[in-house]
Formats: structure tokens, C-alpha cells, sequence
């Protein structure tokens, strides 16, 4: 078409009268792309104004547990309160990524700091620690299992939903808490380890067949058209 429309340039054609004729399913196309870029566009902005808005309240409520420890009797007598702003916690959800790690170990420290000062009411203290240690050794247990799920992404993505339970889970006693930890820990790096094995592998036959792909082109490039037409004359 360029070679084309040169050329009747050349013999004096006016440039004007080549000029392609619209694509209108083009046209059409571009502007349903544009308006979908829009929309995602849009829905991003509204996700990542939910994520800053729920990292706001979660910090919120980790300022209310750290000041719920400051002495046993004010833990006592706010039991009822902590455990409202646990459930609180659980129901609030994305937040922005790179957060994520420094909420949970805050959450993590200042729950324990409540528990470790909660003493009058020690049967609720006991019972919770009961109650979280029976659902970290559930999750551990199902950790563990699936080093024997066929499905290694499958695996993979059910290990990133026990950790977020694994995390919401308050503690266990105190002389439980590494323990049990590393448990779970043990059980997700056998995991994690399957999973980036089958990555390696994935990426191995990929770079090989890509090998054998370039290979093929430069066979097909080395051919010599003339000794071809000869061998077919």
C-alpha cells in the first residue's frame, strides 16, 4: 500500500486522493479499549483508596489494644473490648502490600502484650490461649498435608490463606509461641520450596524450547532459495 500510494505521488497523483479510507471497526475498537482502560483505571484508583482507608483503621485499632496493656487492671476490666477490636481486625482486609508485614508484627506484639497483662482474669486468658492454640495446630496440620497435594500452584495458594488465619489467630501461651510458630514455618517452606522447584522446571523447559525454536529459524534461514528453485527445476 505504501509503495503503492509513493508511486502515484511520483506520477504526479495528488497525495490527498490516497489518503486509506477510515477503519471504522478500528475506530470502534479503539474507543471500547479506551473506555475499558478507563473503567479499570477507575477501579484501581477506588482499590487502592480502600486499601489506604482500611490501613487507617487498622492502625486505629492497634493504638486501642496498645493502650488496653498499659497496667493488669485496665486489661481486666477492657476483656470485652479487646476482643471486639479482634474481631474488628479480622474483618478488615486488603491493605497495601508493602504494610502488610510491619501490621501483623505490630498486632502480633501488642496482643501479646495484652494477654501477658491480663491476670485477674486468668480462666478467659487460659480459654483464648486453649481456643488459638487448637486452630494454629489445625492449620498446621493442614500445612503439612499439602506437601502432598499433586497440584503444587494449588498448594501453593492454599498456604497463602492459612498464613493470613495463621496471622489472625491470636496467641498461644507464652512457652508454646515459638514452637508452634515454627511448625507452621517448617511446614510452609517445604511448600514454598516445591513451588519455586516447579518454577525452575517451567522456566528450564521454556528456555528449551526456545533453544530448539532458534535453532529451527536459523536452519530455515541458512536454506539457499537458488539451490532450492534448482532442485525443484
Amino acid at each position: 500500500m505504501a509503495a503503492a500510494r509513493a508511486r502515484f505521488i511520483e506520477d504526479g497523483g495528488d497525495p490527498e486522493a490516497v489518503l486509506p479510507a477510515p477503519n471504522v471497526l478500528e475506530d470502534e475498537f479503539k474507543t471500547g479499549m479506551n473506555v475499558i482502560k478507563e473503567k479499570r483505571a477507575e477501579q484501581q484508583a477506588e482499590l487502592e483508596r480502600q486499601k489506604e482507608e482500611n490501613l487507617k483503621k487498622k492502625q486505629e485499632i492497634l493504638e486501642r489494644i496498645k493502650t488496653l496493656s498499659s497496667t493488669p487492671d485496665e486489661a481486666n476490666m477492657a476483656y470485652k473490648e479487646f476482643k471486639e477490636l479482634q474481631n474488628q481486625w479480622k474483618e478488615i482486609k486488603l491493605v497495601p502490600i508493602e504494610k502488610n508485614n510491619e501490621l501483623w508484627k505490630n498486632y502480633q506484639l501488642y496482643v501479646e502484650q495484652y494477654y501477658d497483662q491480663l491476670k485477674l482474669n486468668n480462666e478467659f486468658r487460659e480459654y483464648d490461649f486453649k481456643k488459638n492454640l487448637e486452630t494454629k495446630t489445625r492449620l498446621c496440620e493442614t500445612a503439612e498435608k499439602l506437601s502432598e497435594e499433586p497440584d503444587v500452584i494449588s498448594a501453593f495458594q492454599q498456604l497463602q490463606t492459612l498464613h493470613q488465619e495463621f496471622k489472625e489467630t491470636g496467641p498461644v501461651a507464652k512457652e508454646l509461641r515459638e514452637a508452634i510458630w515454627t511448625r507452621f514455618k517448617t511446614a510452609s517452606t517445604a511448600i514454598n520450596k516445591r513451588h519455586q522447584q516447579d518454577f525452575d522446571g517451567l522456566k528450564e523447559k521454556e528456555e528449551e524450547n526456545l533453544n530448539k525454536k532458534t535453532a529451527l529459524c536459523e536452519k530455515i534461514e541458512a536454506i539457499d532459495p537458488t539451490a532450492v528453485k534448482t532442485a525443484a527445476e
